[in-house]
């Protein structure tokens, strides 16, 4: 069997300097996960946040029903 674990963390940093220590404090914690499982690999990536297009809105968040399919009633 295979697996794959993958933890994500969505940091804001007010700059470069910011970002930096941000980057060196998880790159401390991964050496720590790597001599458990020397095959894990740190990837660091910047994000943008997509300004919306056109006549794009933003999406109102649905409720969500745990009981089953249900359908959405206005009243």
């Amino acid at each position: 069997m295979k697996l794959r674990a993958q933890i994500t963390i969505d940091i804001l940093a007010n700059d470069f300097v910011d970002a930096a220590e941000h980057q060196r404090r998880i790159e401390v914690l991964m050496q720590a996960v790597q001599q458990e499982y020397h095959q894990a690999e740190l990837m660091f990536r910047e994000r943008r946040d997509r300004p919306l297009r056109g006549n794009q809105v933003a999406a109102e968040p649905r409720s969500v029903h745990y009981t089953g399919r249900m359908h959405e009633y206005e009243q």
